[in-house]
């Protein structure tokens, strides 16, 4: 059994972070992170800065500083330094991704044209403050269960996709799966389908299905709504004895039915065949009660579709 071998806090890791990944020396990031920026300054931009070229009469040298507005850990800065440089804007960084800061710190030097430096403004500050929000939410989320073995991962419910993965990685949490093509996660309509279709043993049959791709992917995970649904999950999953982490996803359960289905599990001696994730109803208020359960995993889309950004302003010096 691959957990009798190796320490379940490890597997955790290995199961669901991948936010070393995401770096601009990984040619997919980079990929997408560049065409990001170039459709958001296309987009933004367009023809032309209307505004600067009918007020502004000389594209004058400027030193602009980017500020921040409140404390909270800062992520981005590798992505902006990039875009920032690749619009011809010389940057001085003085703090790293993942860092603390504080109200009033001074982020980035800007120094290049005037118009250069304003058509950038809003792009660099967009993503900026999200990415460092959410970095800063998440690691005030985990700050708060860090007395248990509980960990805290991010969902698919993103609106800049890698940038808020890449956020989450930077505040402690785990980034979960990147996307439909990197992990198996056997949701509720999956197993509809197959019940459907008549298949009595509809959570067995998704899971031997699903092991025909254990090696191509980073993990298999099926959700379960039950007691029952777990232990049978947990059965089939120990049965199979996969090298592929097996995840059992407890949907919707209140910390209590948590309680006493990982209660179940040891006692059928299945603990120890599967990782376990609880989703759905957490909340920074709860967190604490369902990291109280020994559940391995919480993951919340909370952190990526409600944090908020992290004030900061970029001022140009005359």
């Amino acid at each position: 059994m691959w957990l009798d071998v190796l320490d379940r806090r490890k597997f955790v890791e290995l199961a669901y972070q991948k936010g070393q990944e995401l770096n601009l020396n990984n040619k997919h990031y980079f990929g997408w992170l560049e065409a990001f920026f170039a459709r958001e300054y296309t987009d933004d931009v367009g023809a032309g800065d209307v505004t600067s070229n009918a007020v502004l009469t000389k594209n004058t040298s400027r030193t602009a500083f980017l500020n921040s507005k409140a404390s909270g850990v800062i992520g981005g800065l590798e992505e902006v330094n990039w875009f920032l440089l690749k619009r011809c804007l010389d940057v001085k960084v003085h703090a790293k991704d993942g860092q603390n800061i504080l109200k009033g710190e001074t982020i980035l030097t800007i120094q290049g044209k005037q118009k250069d430096i304003l058509a950038t403004e809003r792009i660099v500050l967009n993503v900026l403050q999200r990415i460092s929000g959410i970095a800063t939410e998440t690691k005030r989320l985990t700050d708060s269960i860090n007395g248990y073995a509980t960990k805290i991962a991010a969902t698919r419910k993103t609106l800049l996709r890698y940038f808020d993965k890449k956020a989450v990685f930077l505040g402690g949490g785990l980034t979960h799966r990147f996307g439909l093509w990197d992990s198996i996660l056997i949701k509720d309509n999956h197993l509809e389908v197959l019940k459907s279709a008549g298949i009595a043993d509809y959570i067995e049959s998704a899971i031997a299905r699903a092991s025909a791709f254990a090696d191509r992917v980073g993990f298999i995970e099926l959700e379960v709504t039950s007691h029952e649904e777990a232990v049978r999950a947990a059965t089939k999953f120990k049965n199979l004895q996969l090298k592929t982490p097996c995840v059992v996803l407890l949907d919707n359960m209140t910390p209590t039915e948590i309680e006493q289905t990982l209660e179940t599990l040891r006692d059928l001696n299945l603990y120890d065949s599967v990782l376990l994730e609880a989703s759905g109803k957490i909340t920074p208020e709860n967190i604490q009660a369902y990291a109280r359960t020994g559940i391995d995993v919480l993951s919340l889309g909370y952190l990526t579709h409600s944090a908020k950004v992290l004030d900061m302003s970029l001022e140009m010096k005359l």
